[in-house]
């Protein structure tokens, strides 16, 4: 596979970068120690990347904009990240980075300004850009008459305001934009379903999120277990902050619905922090199964791994909460920890049935749907050794459906499709 934009612009391997090391000072590099084909900002790359959320800014948006920007580097893409400065050393991506102003409005104005400045200087060009988010990114590449432009389109940013008075002006604007894009990327069946709802000419096309199979990958799960201080446990595990739509209140009373004895020979590890875990622990408390709950708090994304090798099987029972702006757009955790060759369960809401072969990786239910949840937990604590074989299962469906490799490969046709790189 082999992306280059339509138009690539000349650059030399003796031009130097300007990479913002803070908010006050800037450093030169020099190009000798990059690829050729990677484009410093005086350079006008062909391409840009914009996203305000970006390494090291953690989350799932900068994430995929950080593997997309390393699709492009392997694939000697001349291009260049728009996004903030941050607090936080800047990482090398591979990528020549523009850094504006972090405080608002400075960061939109200076992103808008940098952008029409390069279509003023290359007037008859096309400067194709994919944004990482519909607002603010899609909006000011819009407002500054780049083109082609394509946007990112991830669930919950697609849904109306909580505010009514805001719901009428933001709906217009959000059509305006998506469907002004030469092309709309969404993540899952589900997204690409809100975003034609939003904009009903927007042209769009669903790509799943992928894993690194190679940093997620199985291992020893006897010491990770033991690490967690859960061995000899049948363990569950949640990855995710811990609000009331991810749900975690569903695997709690699925555990109460297990007899006693199979209650002592499990564990829900719960990882990640949030504003409603008070409520839950004490549900927990209630229901009488603190014994079996680990409230783990924070865990890096370094040691995320060993989180999925110590678990027996991934739960992630999200429910959609429109009125709060909370779905599940596709939900990345999953694809994790079926590379890891974990089994997962997720409910039929949002994009989760896009990150779930069932009968192959896991299992799908409804919604608050307890009964199920408990019967599939009742399984593992009785046949462990079938849930391990659905976890081999999970792991080759990944290496064979969900690898960036494969991303890419999606990426590329759609965007040669619109054309907007070609062979």
């Amino acid at each position: 596979m082999l992306l280059k934009p339509t138009n690539p612009s000349p650059g030399g391997p003796n031009q130097k970068i300007e990479r913002r090391t803070n908010q006050y000072e800037t450093a030169d590099v020099s190009m000798s120690t990059r690829k050729p084909t990677f484009a410093h900002p005086r350079d006008r790359s062909s391409l840009v990347l914009f996203a305000y959320e970006y390494p090291p800014v953690s989350g799932g948006i900068a994430r995929l904009c950080a593997e997309i920007g390393r699709i492009f580097q392997q694939d000697q893409v001349n291009a260049i990240v728009l996004t903030q400065n941050t607090s936080a050393a800047v990482l090398d991506t591979g990528l020549p980075q523009r850094r504006v102003d972090p405080r608002r409005p400075i960061r939109e104005w200076q992103a808008l300004s940098w952008l029409r400045k390069r279509r003023r200087e290359r007037p008859n060009s096309r400067q194709p850009i994919i944004c990482g988010v519909w607002y603010p990114e899609g909006l000011i590449a819009y407002l500054a008459g780049v083109r082609p432009l394509v946007i990112l389109a991830h669930g919950a940013e697609l849904l109306p305001p909580v505010s009514r008075w805001r719901r009428s002006l933001w709906s217009a604007l959000q059509r305006l934009v998506l469907e002004s894009a030469n092309l709309v990327i969404a993540n899952s069946e589900y997204t690409r379903e809100l975003v034609s709802k939003a904009a009903p000419k927007a042209r769009v096309e669903a790509i799943p999120l992928a894993v690194d199979p190679d940093r997620f990958a199985p291992g020893d799960r006897a010491t990770a277990k033991s690490k967690f201080g859960v061995a000899g446990k049948r363990v569950l595990c949640t990855v995710s902050r811990i609000e009331h739509y991810k749900a975690h209140d569903t695997v709690l009373r699925a555990i109460a619905k297990l007899t006693l004895d199979e209650r002592e020979q499990v564990v829900y590890l719960v990882i990640g922090r949030g504003q409603h875990e008070p409520e839950l622990r004490k549900l927990t408390i209630e229901l009488g199964i603190e014994s079996s709950v680990r409230w783990w708090g924070f865990v890096s994304e370094e040691d995320l791994p060993q989180v999925y090798w110590a678990s027996d099987l991934f739960v992630l029972c999200t429910r959609n909460a429109p009125e709060e702006r909370a779905v599940e757009g596709f939900g990345l955790v999953f694809l994790e920890a079926q590379s890891c060759g974990i089994p997962v369960v997720g409910t039929r809401s949002g994009g989760i049935p896009d990150a779930i072969r069932e009968g192959q990786s896991g299992w799908l239910i409804e919604q608050d749907d307890t009964e199920s949840l408990a019967n599939i937990i009742r399984n593992l604590v009785h046949s462990p050794e079938s849930f391990r074989a659905v976890g081999k299962q999970a792991r080759e469906r990944v290496l064979r459906e969900s690898t960036w490799e494969v991303y890419g490969g999606r990426l590329s046709s759609a965007l040669k499709n619109r054309g907007i790189f070609h062979e």
